[in-house]
């Protein structure tokens, strides 16, 4: 596996990373449907995805992809710096495809990031894991996070 960190430039206009950036918006949008079989995305989601990661200061971002040896993408961790608390990272989203859990690729990508934090100057990373997600909930676990706040919802 190949991990590969992605710069987005102010004038980027590369076809290549459009589309990387619309497939890890999809992943990232389509990622409660693991849990909520009714979600829906819509376009207009994922463009508004793709926004949000390119209008996110460079030098604020941590963007980096998991390629397997056909170049193709087969996960990716999303996070930025946060104003507040400052000296912290919220990691938006972290995904893995299918094909390939269970090989370390998630673990790979949170390393990564810690290592980027570290030079950085960041001190704490933040992150949310749906209740169900008991693989990332034990991966999180085992790379030293500990639980926080428990984020309850009632439907009327």
């Amino acid at each position: 596996m190949n991990y590969r960190k992605i710069e987005i430039k102010d004038d980027s206009t590369n076809k290549e990373l459009e589309l990387l950036l619309v497939k890890i918006a999809k992943w990232h949008n389509l990622t409660p449907k693991l849990w909520k079989s009714n979600y829906r995305v819509s376009s207009l989601d994922i463009e508004k995805t793709v926004q949000r990661i390119k209008s996110t200061k460079s030098e604020e971002l941590f963007l980096m992809i998991a390629e397997d040896e056909y170049d193709q993408i087969q996960g990716f961790i999303w996070s930025y710096k946060q104003e507040k608390p400052q000296d912290s990272v919220m990691i938006l989203s972290l995904y893995v495809t299918e094909g390939y859990r269970g090989k370390g690729i998630a673990t790979n990508l949170k390393v990564l990031l810690e290592k980027w934090c570290g030079d950085e100057g960041i001190k704490t990373i933040h992150t949310t894991v749906h209740y169900n997600n008991h693989n990332m909930i034990g991966l999180n676990q085992k790379l030293g996070y500990r639980p926080g706040m428990v984020n309850m919802t009632k439907n009327l």
